[in-house]
Formats: structure tokens, sequence, C-alpha cells
């Protein structure tokens, strides 16, 4: 696994205890109210029944190749300028091509983005698993909810 931060950034905190090795089955965009939410269900132990993870004030996500069900190794917390310097070349790119994930801030402007992102109260989240989706988020917070039978 490559390392995501560049020098100078802390390692990101785990979000949330018991989500490792639960299957992820799903998930859900909202780009209106900008919600993302992740459906998972209890793999070896790993949480006692199907739960949610649901991201608030969602500005952009990228998920790359997003097999599922997934097995999760993690969320993590940490600054979004920390994701947007790791991921702006990228960023860049889409941009150029389709516009994604847009922002008031012009294309090759790093410094703007930055800015953008902390005075907008955004915090990037790295989702890894064992096996399948990988990628993240840049929302404003997350939490977990028991889902409802």
């Amino acid at each position: 696994m490559r390392e995501r931060w560049p020098p100078g950034w802390r390692r990101p905190e785990a979000v949330f205890a018991g989500l490792h090795d639960a299957l992820l089955v799903g998930y859900e965009v909202d780009g209106e109210r900008g919600r993302l939410i992740l459906s998972l269900r209890p793999h070896h132990g790993s949480a006692p029944g199907p739960f949610r993870i649901e991201f608030e004030g969602v500005f952009a996500h990228r998920f790359d190749a997003p097999l599922l069900p997934a097995i999760v190794l993690d969320l993590e917390q940490a600054p979004a300028q920390a994701l947007i310097e790791e991921e702006w070349d990228d960023i860049q790119l889409r941009a150029r091509r389709n516009g994604w994930p847009g922002g008031p801030w012009k294309i090759g402007d790093l410094q703007a983005a930055r800015a953008w992102v902390e005075r907008e109260g955004l915090k990037a989240y790295w989702l890894s698993s064992s096996y399948g989706l990988d990628g993240w988020i840049l929302a404003r917070s997350v939490h977990m909810a028991a889902e409802q039978p």
C-alpha cells in the first residue's frame, strides 16, 4: 500500500472501531443533499448486526473499481488539505475532462483549493479494503448508525 500522506502530515486516525472486516454491500449517493451512505454487514464477527456509515456535507468522492461486496480494512480521517495535495494531479485531469469534482477554485490553483476545503470545514476520509472497493470522501462529518430491521 502506498503512503497517502505528504511529508509532514501526521498519520490519520481510525474513525470507527469494529469496522474492520465488515462487508461493504452497497453505497448510495444523494448529490442534492450532500450525503453518501455505505451499507455494511457483519463478517467474521466484525459487528453485532447490519449498520451504515453516513457522510454528511459531501463535496466529492472517488471509488476506483467499486467491486462489491468488499471486505473493509479501515476508514481513516485526515485533513482535507492532505487529500487535495495527494490527489491534485488526478483532480486536475478529471476537472479538465468533465468538470469533476467541481468547486469554486480554478484549475491549477492548489492554494485556493486548500484554502477552500479548510474554510468549508471538510475532512478527508480514506476507505480501504482487504478486497474490493477503495477510495476517498471529502465531507464535513461522518457517523455510524445501526441498520433498521
